[in-house]
C-alpha cells in the first residue's frame, strides 16, 4: 500500500510525499499528479522519506522523473545503490568507478 500526499508548498513549488511501498500499480497516479502540476509549478519534487520498498518499475520511473528535472528527495540508500549498480539514470561506463582487475 502507498499513501500519496500532494502538497503545494508555495505558488512555484509542488511536492508529492510518498509513504509505504512504491510499486508499479501506483505509478499512474503519481505521474498524473506530476503532469497536472508541470505547467503551473517551476519546481517539483518527490519525497521518499517514508518509502519502505521500491520495485524495479518504480525505480525506472524515478530515473525518468529525475531526467525531467523532478527532484527526488530523501531517497533511501538502497535505491541509490541499486540505481548505481544497474547504471540507470544515464550513468555511463566513464562515470563508473574503475574496477580492480586483481579482485574477483
Amino acid at each position: 500500500m502507498l499513501k500519496i500526499t500532494p502538497t503545494r508548498e508555495n505558488e512555484k513549488s509542488f511536492k508529492v510525499r510518498l509513504c509505504g511501498q512504491l510499486t508499479k500499480e501506483y505509478l499512474p497516479e503519481v505521474e498524473r499528479l506530476l503532469a497536472g502540476e508541470s505547467a503551473v509549478s517551476q519546481t517539483m519534487s518527490i519525497d521518499l522519506a517514508n518509502v519502505t520498498f521500491v520495485d524495479r518499475e518504480a525505480m525506472v520511473f524515478l530515473c525518468s522523473a529525475k531526467s525531467k528535472n523532478i527532484a527526488i528527495e530523501n531517497c533511501p540508500s538502497y535505491v541509490i545503490r541499486w540505481i548505481q549498480q544497474e547504471r540507470l539514470c544515464g550513468a555511463s561506463e566513464e562515470t563508473a568507478p574503475p574496477t580492480d582487475p586483481t579482485k574477483k
